[in-house]
């Protein structure tokens, strides 16, 4: 259990006297800490001596469990504090704690996982920043829409509308459920068309459009960074980008957005290292074509990290600028 109280840093700080705090960050031990907490599962990566940094939120996507402890570590490496966040449990049926799918997954978890961040004196309660990817993606891009607090979200191969509920690792859906709901009540979500042999990309290009299943970006205030792929197989990931980016160009203010595409990479372009291309099954003649060349996606993957990190940095910076 975990429990700190908040460390307020006085004063401003110049942007070459920051530059320094973060080369010093990125030599100093990382420490991890299992966060069961306000009903929360995670595990929480920070640098020994951080106090009041930009912090982020890590979610996979539909792969469920923790997200990479390397991708967290690097995070905070680099002086970031990151919260791991699991929602759902993996294939293995880990972590304790979670529920077996990605169904009916209450909203209001993540804004407790917000909260808890908020008060760990490493972290400043006004830079807290979503990563997601994929399914992660479009939750980040919906918990952004809901919380004003936030002050950036980084989506990797995003979707700016809801999808359903997914049963790959629990048991069979009797019936299209939500993958998120919000006060107990379903989001609106639009459904698939599955094809059986066709592509998935297809199963979404296909399926008809929702206006209520539309993640009403615009209400994000904080800074935005899209990434995808034009040659991602799972899901048209630069279509949704580009109609995000659209909706988040209305908004008024400053609030930053970038949208970064990449031509040759596959759906999984979030973390450190290669990424997968393809998966196949042990045992079976099913796989996941995730688009894209090993070659392409590595280049991609370690361009993406550094814009991501890039970002974190810039949302560091206006905030050691800015008044409090």
């Amino acid at each position: 259990m975990l429990t700190r109280r908040h460390v307020l840093a006085a004063g401003f700080l110049a942007p070459f006297a920051m530059n320094a705090r973060l080369q010093a960050q990125e030599i100093t031990a990382v420490e991890q800490v299992e966060v069961r907490q306000d009903g929360i599962v995670g595990r929480f990566h920070f640098a020994s001596g951080a106090r009041a940094r930009t912090a982020v939120i890590l979610l996979g996507g539909s792969e469920g469990g923790l997200p990479p402890a390397k991708d967290a570590d690097d995070l905070a490496r680099s002086g970031y504090p990151t919260l791991a966040l699991g929602y759902f449990k993996d294939w293995r049926g880990q972590p304790d704690g979670l529920p077996a799918s990605l169904n009916e997954i209450p909203l209001e978890y993540f804004f407790h996982a917000i909260d808890w961040l908020k008060r760990q004196p490493e972290v400043d309660p006004d830079r807290i920043v979503l990563m997601g990817q994929s399914r992660g993606g479009e939750l980040v891009l919906l918990l952004g829409s809901l919380r004003p607090d936030v002050a950036g979200v980084i989506a990797f191969s995003p979707s700016d509308r809801v999808w359903g509920g997914l049963s790959f690792f629990g048991p069979p859906a009797t019936a299209p459920r939500p993958a998120w709901t919000l006060a107990g009540n379903a989001v609106p979500f639009q459904k698939v068309a599955p094809q059986r042999g066709g592509p998935m990309r297809d199963w979404f290009t296909r399926s008809q459009p929702d206006e209520a299943a539309r993640i009403p970006v615009d209400r994000i205030r904080g800074s935005v960074l899209l990434i995808s792929s034009k040659a991602d197989a799972l899901w048209p990931s630069t279509t949704f980008a580009d109609e995000a980016a659209a909706a988040l160009a209305k908004r008024p203010g400053k609030a930053r957005m970038e949208n970064l595409q990449f031509d040759d990479a596959a759906h999984l372009l979030m973390g450190t290292g290669p990424g997968m291309t393809k998966l196949q099954f042990p045992g079976s003649s099913f796989s996941i074509d995730f688009g894209g060349t090993p070659e392409g996606t590595a280049k991609a993957r370690a361009a993406a990290w550094q814009a991501a990190k890039r970002f974190l940095a810039k949302i560091e910076l206006e905030r050691a600028v800015s008044p409090r």
